[in-house]
């Protein structure tokens, strides 16, 4: 063969079937493991959210604003001065906030400031007085000036179970005052003392010369009347005194009856003191134990200026027994309630709602309130925790827990591979 003649051509290589199966493992491969990424890629939580709770803010608003209306119409319908209120609560309603005088219900204060300086535990006789001739003048006093006196004997030995006895019970001025004296002293530190004490409990209209009630400068609101009961009902052992229909005493006294005819006649009542004066006219503040609407309280009612004993019972009667119109049941958690919705990644709604009920009733100036705390949820079956609904409500705070309703299950693999951008957070999961 000549050199400078040319190679004969080579035969060219045969890549195409192992191309072809190379890409197509490459796509296999490729597949495999987006499908495997789609598989194992864990998903967003559900998305969740609280639903609009105006509903139930506008019922329990409603609620209150009844209450309140209802306790403030019965208190205007009186005829004259008059106030009511709760034992549990600050608020009063009254129809007016003129001092006028109390007469005896003086006696209420005179024996709160006496046990504030000489505490005596309720069923104690506690220190004894050894009665004087200045007490003896002073009964001959009130009873030349129609007052109310027991007169005993000088050197007689009063315990201090008996004073408060007397004075609270039949009213008697002598007692009342003598115990006032053995306690705080005369009429002019007595009258100090009850000026800074209104100033401490925010008795505004209060204003006392002297222990009794008879005289007529002892005033003091209707309104500012209750928050004295309110005051008196806290004191367990004058509270002892005020409940009692009648008492066994010494020195041929005998039995005295109570003044406040409604501890005998109206069901519940528990005290407190009536008064009585020609200028001041028939008073009485009275407490009964009720149970409103399934809630137990204490009411208490003031009235002021009434033409006679039984205007007076009347008139306070009829305020304690409509005051339970103004209790207002409210349901704060019904069972199953809607309190929020959770959508998973998949756009599946699922209701979360009350496990369990609460209620409460409200009186006249009070409140409840409830807020939904939801937490993070997964996959599971129904039932799931999801939250607590918190409560608060002049009965007690409390807590219904939040759970799901239907089981949130994982989306299956073919939604997974279909919904990249989901899947691998490319794209915002959907909300409530």
């Amino acid at each position: 063969m000549h050199r400078d003649a040319p190679a004969p051509p080579t035969a060219p290589r045969r890549r195409g079937p192992w191309l072809a199966g190379g890409i197509a493992g490459a796509i296999l491969l490729g597949a495999g493991g987006y499908t495997a990424a789609c598989a194992l890629t864990p998903l967003p939580a559900p998305r969740i959210a609280p639903t609009d709770h105006a509903e139930w803010d506008a019922a329990a608003a409603a609620s209150a604003e009844l209450a309140t209306a209802t306790v403030a119409d019965l208190v205007a319908a009186q005829p004259g001065p008059a106030a009511v209120g709760w034992q549990d609560s600050e608020a009063v309603w009254s129809t007016d906030e003129t001092p006028r005088p109390i007469a005896s219900i003086s006696k209420l204060v005179t024996v709160l400031i006496g046990l504030e300086r000489a505490p005596l535990a309720p069923g104690e006789d506690g220190p004894v007085h050894v009665w004087t001739a200045a007490d003896a003048s002073r009964q001959q006093a009130y009873l030349a000036d129609d007052g109310i006196a027991f007169p005993i004997p000088v050197g007689t030995e009063v315990t201090t179970r008996q004073m408060l006895t007397l004075a609270l019970l039949p009213s008697a001025n002598d007692f009342a005052a003598a115990y006032a004296a053995m306690t705080v002293g005369d009429d002019a530190a007595f009258a100090a003392a009850v000026s800074e004490w209104a100033e401490r409990h925010g008795l505004a209209t209060l204003s006392l010369a002297e222990p009794t009630g008879m005289d007529e400068a002892n005033v003091a609101s209707a309104a500012d009347v209750v928050r004295i009961g309110r005051l008196a009902l806290a004191n367990p052992t004058l509270a002892e005194f005020t409940r009692m229909p009648s008492a066994e005493l010494p020195w041929g006294i005998g039995t005295v009856e109570n003044t406040n005819p409604l501890l005998t006649q109206l069901p519940g009542t528990v005290g407190l003191k009536t008064g009585r004066s020609s200028v001041a006219g028939y008073n009485l503040v009275a407490a009964q134990e009720t149970t409103a609407s399934g809630r137990p309280a204490v009411k208490i009612a003031a009235v002021l200026g009434r033409d006679s004993g039984s205007e007076r019972a009347r008139h306070t009667s009829a305020l304690l027994t409509g005051m339970d119109s103004a209790a207002q049941p409210l349901p704060l958690v019904l069972p199953q309630d809607l309190v929020g919705t959770a959508v998973t990644v998949d756009g599946h709604t699922v209701e979360l709602v009350a496990d369990g009920s609460a209620s409460t009733v409200l009186f006249p100036g009070e409140r409840a309130t409830r807020t939904v705390e939801l937490t993070p949820i997964s996959t599971g079956a129904e039932g799931q925790r999801a939250g607590t609904i918190q409560l608060s409500a002049p009965t007690g705070d409390a807590a219904v827990p939040v759970i799901t309703a239907t089981t949130i299950r994982e989306p299956d693999l073919w939604w997974r591979v279909t919904h990249p951008a989901l899947v691998f957070g490319w794209a915002e999961p959907p909300t409530p």
